[in-house]
């Protein structure tokens, strides 16, 4: 959050759109079971695929790097706009494209203080 508060000039606005941390231990695209073996409060870092690799077929995937991810929690996210400077303005989630009765997306709409010139 510091490279984009350092980089958004004085009075800019942060659209930030992302996967709710939430399907880091509930499979809200697909079935909606809670996957037991994910802590969502880990501090971990994790080695996986990249995030729209399970949109690829099998032989396209294997040929994707793998990722390293550090999985936060929405009041850590939240909490890092806050904490560098940015004044929050809005906070809006989205349901899950498969299950609409879990989020899938959120928002948070954010400006950096100070006078354009």
């Amino acid at each position: 959050m510091s490279v984009i508060y350092t980089i958004t000039n004085p009075g800019g606005k942060l659209i930030l759109s992302y996967f709710h941390p939430i399907g880091k231990i509930i499979n809200v695209h697909g079935d909606g079971k809670v996957k037991e073996e994910m802590d969502y409060f880990t501090k971990e870092i994790l080695e996986g695929e990249m995030a729209h690799a399970r949109f690829y077929d099998d032989e396209k995937r294997k040929k994707f790097p793998k990722s390293l991810i550090r999985m936060y929690t929405l009041g850590e996210i939240i909490n890092s706009v806050l904490t560098i400077g940015f004044i929050l303005t809005g906070f809006f989630e989205h349901p899950s494209w498969i299950n609409k009765r879990l989020p899938g997306k959120f928002i948070i709409l954010a400006y950096k203080p100070g006078l354009k010139f």
